[in-house]
């Protein structure tokens, strides 16, 4: 019974890290709005080129961290890109800050003006930077780094590479994205991806280190982001993805821990990145259709009861694997999410029916066979007289 018992807190203490998440809200670069926009702010100082939405990823994953430490910065109307004075925290009030802050500076792939991140000029939170030295995957070390900072709740800010070149048309091969780690999935990482190709959206993709919107993401340069680490919300909703009776087709079902009338945004990360907004066209169908613009689920609010309620379904077409997010929001508050939940899903090629993907399945496997040693172990020191 003892061993049992050993075996047991063994197995739950080695799952538990495959489902950590930092809430973490995460922005778009790319955001243009008529009412508060920062994608066409121009970035750095000295005359710059850049612009929010094109170079700033690595300030936009910098923001979603400070924001997370709930930290609040001002900004004058003399400085800030729209013209009025504000106060919070977002990629355009973080860029108006460092431009008079020190936070710019001059790196060599400036071609005009002081472009790059000053990092000593944050001091908001302690930054730590380290390497991956791996040239496929993560290092043991890195691994253990990122994997620490996770478990203390630091998010983790990655600068990533996909394929030989950025966007083939440089020949930069390294840190050509930035990108915010926010939970350990099995092998890989959840991530908030920057960069979300509706302009009109404000948030960024929420997806997999080996989903990004680029592609697969290989980890160059990290930074773990230190500070006070607020109280993480309970899980408010779970998202549940199962076959539907049609080939290609997916179920959606939300359980929602409270109810309350929300508006709820389904977004959808097809395997080639391109991210899509699941909408019903009316509210007596529970088909979904897929477009290419931020909506909602719904035009109107939806009361969502206790328990699990079915949103509806999809039809994928293609194969490969997709990531899901659900997000709830206030009809009061738009644009401010109260809940949210990730979950994944593949269409196998040549299959029927797709299959949900648990992005920890490969880490629970990994613990499986890690208890089964240890079981064997404990049997063998309990047999010794």
């Amino acid at each position: 019974m003892r061993t049992a018992a050993i075996l047991f807190i063994l197995l739950v203490l080695s799952l538990s890290g495959f489902a950590q998440s930092l809430s973490i809200p995460g922005f778009n670069q790319a955001y243009r709005d008529a009412t508060g926009y920062w994608g066409a702010c121009p970035m750095g100082t000295g005359g710059c080129p850049d612009r929010i939405e094109t170079a700033g990823c690595l300030i936009t994953s910098l923001a979603a961290v400070l924001d997370y430490y709930r930290i609040s910065l001002a900004v004058p109307a003399t400085e800030s890109c729209t013209g009025s004075a504000q106060f919070g925290m977002d990629p355009g009030i973080l860029n108006a800050w460092l431009r008079t802050h020190g936070g710019y500076g001059r790196c060599s792939t400036d071609p005009v003006g002081d472009c790059c991140l000053e990092w000593s000029a944050v001091t908001q939170v302690e930054l730590r930077q380290y390497e991956n030295t791996a040239s496929t995957g993560v290092s043991s070390t890195a691994r253990a780094e990122i994997d620490r900072a996770l478990g203390r709740g630091y998010p983790v800010i990655a600068g990533v590479h996909w394929g030989a070149h950025c966007h083939g048309t440089t020949t930069q091969s390294e840190n050509c994205h930035w990108v915010v780690i926010t939970g350990a999935a099995g092998t890989t990482y959840t991530i908030t991806d920057p960069y979300n190709r509706d302009v009109h959206d404000p948030h960024g993709v929420h997806t997999t280190l080996n989903h990004g919107v680029f592609g697969a993401y290989t980890i160059d340069r990290f930074v773990v982001a230190a500070g006070p680490v607020p109280a993480q919300p309970e899980e408010a909703i779970r998202i549940t993805l199962s076959p539907g009776g049609l080939p290609g087709e997916v179920e959606v079902t939300l359980s929602a821990r409270t109810g309350g009338e929300y508006k709820i945004f389904v977004q959808v990360v097809d395997p080639a990145g391109n991210v899509h907004y699941a909408r019903r066209p009316a509210p007596g169908f529970t088909r979904m259709e897929l477009s290419g613009r931020l909506v909602p689920l719904l035009p109107t609010p939806i009361y969502l009861a206790p328990g699990e309620d079915r949103i509806g379904s999809i039809v994928l077409q293609k194969s490969g694997e997709y990531s899901f997010l659900v997000r709830l929001e206030d009809p009061n508050r738009p644009g401010i999410a109260v809940a949210s939940a990730v979950a994944a899903y593949a269409v196998e090629s040549g299959s029927s029916s797709p299959r949900p993907v648990g992005w920890g399945e490969i880490g629970l496997a990994i613990g499986a066979a890690l208890m089964l040693s240890l079981f064997v172990a404990l049997i063998a020191i309990a047999a010794k007289p």
